[in-house]
């Protein structure tokens, strides 16, 4: 390798780890996240059992739960499920949407058909509203099962709910708007999945994605002879990763692979 190659290895795998670190910051920064817990009856559960399992992977929580909620779902699972860092009934230490902004993620594990019928009329006429609405306006990931409000939630039969065609309409309705307002609805059962989704939104495209070949084999095309978090992070979980002898692994690149059950191979 000639003087300059090593130079030109040395900026590239400078600059791969600055850039490592800076998406493993801004990621860091997302998994910290406002909860908020309406009455809802459906789905909730499930909803706090893929948060449960989201605090393993570094995510912490500060709730707002309604006085509905209180009854509905109780304090003390919430808390067993989320050990939040706060808790607050009804309303918070500070003005909704002041709490708001201090957070890139809410998360929204309960909804009710009146907090949807509010949030789609652009209503902030409670805190549990206003803090939704304000990470809305603000372009924030707000992920909110759905179970709850949804209409076609077989669980509604079996409480006794029997609605007109334009009543369903309506309901339908209103989570739609939701959707377009920015929203990312999921069933209370993918919650963990969507808010992984949410939080690794921002990162770029890759710039030439690993190609699958036979048994989980990935050949990723590498920039230069690094291997970084950024080529192991879409590999299917198990993967093969197979590189060129000489390639620089980095320590990032290595973590990641650990956390996707993969394996990195260096070429005889």
């Amino acid at each position: 390798m000639t003087e300059q190659e090593r130079y030109d290895l040395a900026l590239t795998l400078l600059a791969d780890q600055l850039a490592e670190r800076v998406i493993q910051k801004l990621v860091e920064r997302q998994k910290q996240a406002l909860v908020i817990v309406t009455g809802a009856a459906i789905g909730v559960p499930a909803a706090l059992e893929g948060l449960r399992e989201l605090r393993k992977e570094g995510f912490t929580y500060h709730v707002l739960m309604t006085r509905s909620a209180l009854h509905v779902t109780g304090e003390e699972a919430v808390r067993a499920a989320l050990a939040p860092e706060e808790l607050w009934v009804e309303s918070a230490d500070a003005p909704p949407e002041k709490v708001a902004a201090g957070f890139d993620t809410i998360l929204v594990p309960a909804l009710t058909v009146n907090t949807a019928a509010h949030l789609a009329g652009c209503m902030s006429d409670t805190p549990a509203a206003a803090m939704i609405l304000s990470g809305l306006l603000k372009g924030k990931n707000v992920v909110i099962a759905v179970d709850g409000a949804c209409p076609d939630n077989p669980m509604r039969a079996k409480l006794g709910y029997h609605m007109t065609p334009a009543l369903r309409d309506a309901l339908h309705g209103n989570l739609e708007k939701l959707r377009a307002y920015g929203a990312r609805l999921t069933p209370a059962a993918d919650m963990a999945s969507a808010v992984r989704r949410a939080v690794t939104s921002f990162l770029p495209a890759r710039r030439q994605g690993p190609q699958p070949q036979v048994g989980g084999v990935i050949r990723p095309a590498l920039t230069g002879r690094v291997l970084s978090a950024g080529e192991i992070r879409t590999a299917p979980r198990g993967a093969v990763i197979v590189v060129p002898r000489g390639t620089i692994v980095t320590q990032l690149a290595s973590d990641e692979a650990r956390r996707l059950g993969a394996a990195i191979q260096i070429e005889g």
